[in-house]
């Protein structure tokens, strides 16, 4: 099985309250504009992180992937949360 999560970010478009910092220092270095301060998340325009850039099924990345919130560190390709997130979007549960 292929998830080829630079095809997908579905993880990335998946609610506009999600992800949200975890703990002391989680978010530190994150420039201000992609931060939703008064939540403690990252900042949305509807349900994508303002720090994707591309085409959801196409090319995607992280603007700020060196500084990425812990939850979006932890989020593992293919794990049951990526796979619900993929049917969700009417997308292949294995592939884009």
């Amino acid at each position: 099985m292929s998830f080829d999560c630079q095809t997908c970010g579905l993880c990335c478009a998946y609610s506009e309250s999600w992800p949200v910092f975890i703990g002391d220092g989680d978010g530190k270095g994150i420039p201000d504009e992609f931060v939703d301060f008064e939540n403690q998340r990252m900042l949305s325009f509807g349900d994508r992180c303002t720090a994707l850039e591309g085409k959801l099924g196409c090319q995607v990345s992280c603007s700020i992937y060196e500084k990425r919130p812990l939850v979006c560190r932890e989020f593992q390709a293919g794990s049951e949360d990526c796979i619900m997130v993929r049917s969700r979007s009417g997308f292949s549960p294995t592939s884009t």
